[in-house]
């Protein structure tokens, strides 16, 4: 009797179970189907912009009438707030610089604002820079660097010329605005009247009478200008007070430190109190302080406004007072003449 044993050796292979899943998952639930809007776009390129990609509504078109913009769709959801149109004024004649204030539209402190500028109404465009001159490169600034409220000048313009600016709003990537309407307004031309109320000054006759002195006698002079850095008069004379081979010398001190008067000469002060080329108030402190003339060219300040000119400065009046005095022995009887002379010269 044969027997026969079979020997059989079961081979268990454990696979583990990996649910296949549908969909995001958390501990608990699986999102087995899912998906996104009505379709859109993965990413879209050009030279100076790019989109994202969004999904549902992709549509950006605009609806526009004069005063309003109805920007629909999605893609302007990510979009900062169109600025109004900036405030661009002239408040000082300026023949160079216009005044500008922009909107910011209600848009976050960090929002930054592009001013785009153009003397031919945006056929060809530049931008203001960070100097606040006009140049190629597109500069963006918050609203406070740009001014704020109080806003800024641009400068570097041409006279007698027409501008036009707007702005636009950003706030990171994608978010760029359209442009704002668009202000304008003209520069000025440079500007400057100077008069004196007469040509001619003559002193009370000079003897034991008035000891010799007359100090009654002024010139008024009077100026207008649109000069941003307004300007000095200088005044000079041609020679000393002469009657044939007689003289009357010159006040000794010099106009960069004028003093009380003393002694004889021929002398003059000013009542501008903030005069340039020394102390501001040299002439004026403590009482009148005199100076004599200097003969060379220009002159030396008499009056003067170097303070920066925002708003023209319209017949800004300063008074020249003379005084004379001759010594009572040496002085010999005649006519004394001499030409004083005024130059303005402003700063444009």
């Amino acid at each position: 009797m044969m027997v026969i044993q079979l020997l059989l050796t079961f081979v268990l292979i454990v696979t583990p179970f990996f649910p296949v899943l549908a969909g995001p998952t958390s501990t608990t639930y699986e999102l087995k189907e899912y998906g996104f809007g009505s379709g859109g776009t993965e990413g879209t390129n050009s030279t100076n912009y790019s989109l994202f990609g969004i999904g549902g509504e992709i549509d950006a078109d605009k609806l526009n009438s004069t005063s309003y913009t109805s920007e629909n769709g999605l893609t302007y959801t990510l979009q900062v707030n169109t600025p109004a149109a900036p405030t661009f004024t002239n408040p000082g004649t300026n023949y160079d610089r216009l005044k500008y204030v922009i909107d910011n539209g209600g848009n976050p402190t960090d929002a930054q604002f592009l001013l785009a500028i153009s003397k031919d109404n945006f056929v060809s465009t530049q931008f203001v820079q960070t100097d606040n001159t006009v140049g190629t490169g597109q500069v963006w600034q918050t609203y406070a660097q740009w001014g704020g409220a109080s806003g800024a000048y641009v400068t570097g313009l041409l006279e007698n010329t027409s501008y036009s600016l707007k702005v636009k709003a950003r706030q990171g990537n994608y978010t760029e605005s359209p442009y704002s309407a668009v202000a304008s307004v003209s520069t000025s031309v440079p500007s400057l009247t100077f008069g004196i109320d007469s040509a001619a000054v003559t002193f009370t006759n000079l003897g034991p009478g008035n000891s010799y002195t007359d100090t009654t006698k002024s010139t008024v002079l009077t100026t207008s200008t649109n000069a941003y850095n307004g300007y000095i008069i200088y005044g000079r004379d041609t020679a000393v007070l002469t009657s044939g081979a007689n003289t009357i010398v010159n006040f000794a001190s010099p106009n960069s430190a004028p003093t009380v008067w003393s002694g004889i000469g021929f002398g003059y002060t000013t009542d501008d109190n903030n005069l340039s080329g020394g102390t501001a108030d040299r002439f004026t402190n403590g009482g009148a302080k005199y100076a004599g003339f200097g003969t060379s060219t220009p002159g030396d300040p008499v009056a003067d406004h170097t303070a920066t000119i925002l708003t023209p400065v319209s017949n800004e009046v300063f008074n020249i007072t003379y005084r004379v005095t001759a010594d009572s022995v040496t002085t010999l009887p005649g006519t004394y003449t001499t030409t004083v002379v005024y130059v303005v010269v402003p700063t444009y």
